[in-house]
């Protein structure tokens, strides 16, 4: 739904989803008006675009969260013209598990911290993706920053193009334990930092970091910047005490 700028008026408002749940989580509007909305989906219906990424959806096993998805859910990532009357592009993204959700008992803490995670852009109208997986066959791309799968839940970090036809870098971010990525901005320079929770006690942290090991509690926060190319972690820190910490944007 838009409003203008005053609140009274409604542009637009629209249903967006297929025949089970869809919970949007973050969304975010480029300097042309258009609307990107990232989410996840229980529906093998979703509506897709043309020559998007993926098409089909994967699933995984049934997930309770307040509503049952039956089916398991999938990523989605969709933009609208800026007066919603067309979907300019829209994507499933995810593999053979669960996509989107975070589910550990380590990392939900506060009220809908399953549904966290977050979409950004940067100024050349690239998307960029924070969030987590179950799926050790998650779309990573080769020669990125981690495309190994290293425990039960992992952060996931990716550069969509803008029209959603294509994965520019897909990394895993996370150590042996459950990870969590929440929050993503893009600097001057291209490089993405990203922040959230960790319970790994092996997370990537780099030399001379504010924090190089795990502070203690069931969760410690971090922060991590990664290349423009998505090739390299640039810096990463824990960021925590001996309580419970995470890093929300």
């Amino acid at each position: 739904t838009k409003y203008d700028t005053s609140g009274t008026s409604l542009v637009y408002s629209t249903y967006l989803g297929g025949n089970s749940l869809e919970h949007p989580h973050s969304m975010i509007v480029n300097d042309a008006g258009n609307l990107y909305v990232m989410g996840t989906t229980g529906s093998n219906n979703f509506p897709t675009t043309p020559g998007a990424i993926n098409r089909t959806f994967s699933g995984g096993p049934s997930i309770s969260i307040i509503f049952q998805f039956t089916n398991g859910v999938d990523l989605f990532v969709s933009s609208f013209n800026p007066d919603g009357t067309a979907l300019l592009g829209s994507t499933y993204l995810g593999g053979s598990n669960t996509d989107g959700l975070n589910l550990s008992n380590e990392l939900v803490y506060n009220y809908s911290d399953e549904f966290r995670g977050e979409i950004n852009l940067d100024d050349n109208g690239n998307v960029y993706l924070a969030t987590c997986t179950y799926s050790t066959d998650f779309p990573v791309t080769n020669g990125s920053f981690d495309n190994s799968f290293s425990a039960n839940q992992e952060g996931v970090v990716m550069q969509l193009n803008s029209g959603l036809t294509s994965i520019g870098w897909s990394g895993f971010l996370g150590g042996e334990r459950d990870d969590a990525a929440f929050g993503i901005t893009i600097s001057d320079d291209g490089s993405a930092y990203v922040a959230g929770g960790t319970h790994s006690l092996n997370f990537p942290t780099t030399t001379g970091a504010h924090q190089t090991s795990f502070q203690g509690g069931r969760a410690d926060g971090f922060i991590t910047r990664i290349s423009a190319n998505g090739q390299n972690i640039l810096q990463s820190t824990y960021y925590g005490s001996t309580s419970y910490d995470q890093i929300y944007l």
